[in-house]
């Protein structure tokens, strides 16, 4: 499963460019709905997790197993820092000024929508949280900006949680990242009881998400960094993915309350499946582009615009916001991440995985 020394896995590549479809999926019917009534992933399984859901912890998956392989290459603090930094935090910043600029000029929700910018606007984008400005888009269901970038905090403070336990050694005891993930399993189970010990306040949320959403994430990427650290255990074969395909359908069915868990738990071991699969196969001769972070970044006010301005129902708003979204996550690999990504390379090195 791991990368060739010749560059990233394009399997990977495109798993996330398919998980980023996913949410544009969702959100195209959740926008105008307001709710999941039309959610087409919800409706499938009878449980509570949409596709959107489903996109989001696929990145987290994905995340857990190449942020740890990448510490395990390099495990300096400082210099894994800068690379996690350089991947997401410029791509970030454009998009956050992208889209409070255009929404603001084009569907503000309030008269002087930019005067209302303060120090919420400017503390939301010190720790990566999505952008705090006036509502927009009146009269929808959705009057944030660009809601979509809430997960990015989450996902640093996992880069953060691995750069913690590289520096004191622990990655190397292959049981402590085990056990955690218990624990988080545990916690996992047990999600509604947290929600009475939640913190509240504007800032602590910004510094440690919601505790709901932090076991969630850290959970989902701590199984995926179970997927590397235990990649010489793991045996990948067809009848033990029947298993998992059935062990997902029976959650389904009998407890889908749980079905998210089980997407995470058996779901990890057909995406990590196919990227064992892709192994085979060689490096790919032509390398495509890793558009999937900026279709994610631009999907919600590329959305937002197109139920202010059409009133689509939502199999075509998702149709118009696909080849959009696409195109601004071109621009924003070749001329945003990209660019910032040579800065991570050394004198004799390739360009990193991620």
């Amino acid at each position: 499963m791991e990368n060739s020394k010749a560059g990233r896995n394009q399997v990977f590549d495109l798993l996330r460019l398919f998980f980023a479809t996913l949410v544009l999926l969702a959100h195209s019917s959740e926008f105008i709905d307001g709710n999941r009534s039309r959610e087409l992933f919800s409706r499938l399984t009878h449980s509570d997790m949409s596709a959107g859901a489903l996109g989001v912890d696929g990145f987290f998956l994905l995340s857990g197993f190449l942020i740890v392989q990448s510490w395990q290459r390099d495990p300096e603090f400082f210099n894994f820092l800068r690379k996690r930094v350089l991947r997401i935090v410029p791509g970030y910043l454009v998009a956050v000024l992208l889209s409070t600029l255009v929404v603001g000029l084009l569907a503000p929700g309030v008269p002087g929508f930019f005067r209302g910018l303060g120090r919420h606007f400017l503390w939301g984008i010190c720790f990566l949280s999505y952008p705090q400005t006036p509502p927009a888009f009146a009269g929808t269901h959705f009057a944030l900006v660009n809601g979509a970038l809430w997960t990015i905090s989450y996902e640093f403070r996992c880069y953060l949680l691995v750069a913690f336990l590289g520096v004191l050694g622990l990655l190397q005891r292959t049981w402590l990242w085990l056990m955690l993930t218990i624990m988080f399993a545990a916690a996992m189970v047990n999600l509604p009881a947290l929600e009475k010990y939640s913190w509240h306040g504007f800032h602590k949320n910004l510094i440690f998400g919601g505790l709901t959403d932090e076991c969630r994430f850290v959970f989902i990427f701590l199984v995926g960094g179970c997927f590397y650290l235990f990649r010489d255990r793991i045996r990948f074969h067809p009848a033990l993915l029947c298993v998992a395909v059935l062990a997902i359908v029976a959650t389904a069915v009998r407890a889908p309350r749980h079905f998210e868990m089980s997407m995470v738990i058996f779901g990890s071991y057909l995406l990590f499946y196919i990227g064992h699969a892709s192994s085979r196969w060689g490096p790919a001769r032509r390398k495509f582009p890793d558009i999937s972070y900026g279709v994610y970044l631009y999907g919600w006010p590329v959305l937002g615009l197109g139920i202010w301005y059409l009133h689509p129902p939502p199999l075509l708003l998702f149709a118009i916001s696909v080849p959009v979204c696409f195109s601004l996550g071109w621009l924003s690999w070749h001329y945003v991440e990209r660019p910032m990504l040579t800065l991570k390379r050394r004198a004799t090195a390739p360009l990193p995985p991620s």
